[in-house]
């Protein structure tokens, strides 16, 4: 008799630049993220090499569709183009991107459905909108941020505040440093 192992579920990673202050968007990233060292760079590919699939709001598509598929930024080009990608968004994805698919419903339901099927890690990058949907509905399972050295001041904030919002706890898996930066991997408590 054969044994059927249970399905794993996939995990939603966070992965999100922020100041001090907890902005994470423009205006002012240019400005506020700064003295990063090398270490950061091992960071992100340490984060991308598991997964295999990654989530956008549309106003971090509609910045980065015309930047990524002709940059040389490595590690992060080849992943972002080479990826699939799920593009949240109440109108068609223009400019076209490889390997985007537009979603239309509900981000939460989607992601639900899709952490259940087979694959790796399924990542959120920028995108503050739909991480903040994506946490309210409890769906974040890892958050790794990098915190810079700098009070941004104003922006948009990856944490804002919800007024019907719960409790969830996660537990500090590893804290490292590169320049002045933190990076931070935070594993959500079951």
């Amino acid at each position: 008799m054969s044994q059927t192992s249970a399905p794993t579920t996939r995990r939603v990673v966070l992965y999100e630049l922020m100041s001090i202050d907890g902005f994470a968007d423009d205006p002012g990233e240019g400005e506020w993220l700064r003295d990063t060292g090398t270490g950061i760079g091992d960071f992100l590919a340490e984060t991308i090499s598991t997964q295999d699939a990654v989530l956008l709001g549309r106003r971090t598509y509609d910045k980065w569709a015309p930047y990524w598929p002709t940059s040389t930024v490595q590690p992060f080009a080849d992943f972002i183009n080479g990826t699939p990608k799920y593009v949240f968004s109440s109108s068609p994805l223009e400019p076209a991107w490889s390997h985007s698919s537009h979603v239309t419903g509900s981000p939460a339901s989607f992601v639900a459905d899709l952490r259940n099927q087979a694959g790796g890690d399924i990542g959120i990058h920028g995108s503050l909108s739909l991480a903040r949907e994506l946490i309210a509905a409890e769906l974040v399972d890892e958050m790794r941020l990098i915190v810079a050295p700098s009070l941004a001041g104003r922006g948009k904030r990856l944490f804002g505040d919800d007024p019907d919002g719960v409790l969830q706890r996660f537990e500090l898996d590893t804290v490292d440093r590169s320049g002045g930066c933190l990076l931070l991997r935070y594993l959500r408590i079951a």
